[in-house]
């Protein structure tokens, strides 16, 4: 996160609070490269007491390579804290019984509409929808300008819940959701109602979408309220339009949400500060999570009020970019199920050859059954290799 979203105002509520302690914010940028650096610091032994992790993959390696301080004590002791102790709604990472990641965020997925082009369409905003309903809504919204969708909210996440990639000592690559997922996805690309997925890869739109959605190069985005914060700063991200909000897509009556609790916040082990480290941790979690609205994140713990969050993460003028019932329906209202993963076993294994087979099958290269048999074959593989280590 920069600095400016949030960041530097929970800094200086900190230390206004906490006059003894100086907190010093660096950002890494949270993709690929600025992963490595933050974790070839962290191994360097860089002075690095307390540090965030948004993926799963990042999160086992860390916790994985003695790169996670145990919380567990800490948590346990404070009355405050005991929902992330709750393992069957986590907000925590827990490793062989030790707390070694707290959630900081609760994101959401949601369907953001474009709703100047929605309305020269003819859409209905929908309240709620199938994922075939989404298809076609992308095929209506589809122009010789405009591609319909970016791409589809994960079918096989919605369908299946949390640890969808695990069936016991196995992989769950078998369930046919996940071959409907990488399906839907191709032919979805190939009629021309998704964005093409060599001008993704090219273009690195899986980490940028923001400006592609303000420049109407396609209209349905399947995304989570981080993303909300280039939608009202119309000096840098200008636009003419509102944004509406539907909830994500049902799969076979199925309505697990795309999002999570997120945005762990760790420890450092090697920090000699850890007193400091653990007041500022819990100084971010409880009362000086107000500041992150602005960056989009909504506390994990919820101590926000409707009002705040609206306030926070829509802007000074939210009704003049946004459409603010459907905000209140989707974000306010609905109390989502969030399916946090809390098993990691071969994780970043597995997270690449998703990524590997499912771009090749997007890029018309693989066939979807083969490309998700492939994927099977990896992950079980990963999974055993991991399980066999002590």
């Amino acid at each position: 996160m920069p600095a400016a979203s949030g960041p530097a105002d929970v800094v200086k509520a900190f230390q206004e609070k906490f006059p003894q302690y100086k907190v010093n914010y660096t950002r890494f940028v949270n993709d690929d490269r600025g992963n490595l650096k933050l974790d070839t610091a962290l191994q360097g032994g860089v002075d690095i007491d307390v540090y965030f992790t948004y993926s799963q993959g990042a999160m086992a390696l860390r916790a994985g390579s003695g790169l996670a301080a145990d919380l567990t004590d800490r948590v346990k002791a404070d009355p405050d804290l005991q929902v992330f102790l709750d393992t069957e709604q986590p907000r925590s990472y827990i490793d062989n019984g030790k707390v070694k990641a707290l959630a900081t965020a609760r994101e959401p997925f949601f369907v953001l509409f474009n709703e100047k082009l929605r309305q020269q369409a003819g859409v209905e905003l929908p309240q709620s929808w199938t994922i075939d309903e989404f298809r076609a809504t992308a095929k209506r919204l589809t122009t010789d300008k405009t591609v319909g969708t970016y791409t589809l909210p994960d079918v096989a996440r919605i369908a299946l819940g949390p640890n969808y990639w695990y069936d016991g000592n196995r992989s769950n690559f078998g369930d046919p959701h996940f071959e409907q997922g990488f399906r839907l996805g191709r032919e979805m690309i190939a009629e021309g109602t998704a964005f093409p997925w060599t001008e993704v890869l090219s273009r690195h739109l899986d980490a940028y979408q923001q400006n592609s959605f303000l420049g109407e190069e396609f209209h349905l985005w399947s995304t989570a309220p981080f993303n909300l914060r280039y939608l009202y700063d119309a000096k840098k991200y200008p636009h003419d339009f509102k944004v509406a909000f539907a909830p994500s897509p049902t799969v076979d009556g199925q309505n697990w949400n795309g999002g999570s609790f997120s945005n762990f916040i760790m420890v450092n082990p090697k920090s000699p500060k850890f007193e400091a480290a653990w007041a500022f941790v819990k100084f971010w979690l409880t009362e000086g999570a107000t500041p992150m609205l602005k960056g989009g994140k909504m506390p994990a713990l919820g101590n926000v009020t409707d009002e705040q969050i609206v306030s926070g993460m829509l802007g000074k003028e939210p009704e003049k970019y946004f459409d603010l019932e459907s905000f209140r329906r989707v974000v306010l209202t609905s109390d989502p199920k969030l399916a946090t993963d809390t098993r990691l076993t071969g994780f970043p294994e597995i997270s690449l050859a998703v990524k590997q087979q499912r771009d090749l099958c997007w890029l018309g290269e693989k066939d979807p059954g083969v490309a998700i048999r492939e994927v099977r074959r990896l992950a079980d593989a990963a999974i055993a290799r991991n399980e066999r280590r002590p």
